[in-house]
């Protein structure tokens, strides 16, 4: 199963969702700007993330610089509730494949052809 985080502002986010539709791959959507994530949902990008926090926080967002967060000295609790109060700060859209259990983030085609290669092969 996939999943699209997303924000129905973010051109980004549109294109993938608009490239899951024309490659017919099945998929759900959540848009994180409407419906904060949950703790497990939060954990498990975190969990699927190569580089943890710093795969899906975007650290140059606007909160972040102005209210001068050093996301490096938050504790997993607080990263969580960051995350839930201010969802802009995550890099958008995030696409979790839970069967392979990882992640990629971002609208690059080509990085999203590799990431679904079996999907689009069937």
């Amino acid at each position: 199963m996939k999943k699209i985080y997303f924000s129905s502002s973010c051109s980004s986010s549109r294109k993938t969702i608009k490239f899951f539709n024309e490659h017919n791959i099945s998929y759900t959507a959540k848009n994180i700007i409407k419906d904060s994530l949950t703790d497990q949902e939060i954990k498990t990008l975190l969990q699927f993330a190569p580089n943890g926090v710093n795969d899906i926080i975007a650290t140059k967002a606007k909160y972040i610089k102005t209210h001068a967060i050093n996301i490096e000295t938050l504790r997993l609790p607080e990263i969580y509730q960051l995350i839930k109060d201010e969802p802009r700060i995550l890099k958008r859209p995030i696409i979790v494949d839970f069967e392979k259990k990882k992640i990629q983030v971002g609208y690059n085609e080509d990085e999203i052809e590799i990431f679904l290669r079996s999907n689009l092969d069937d």
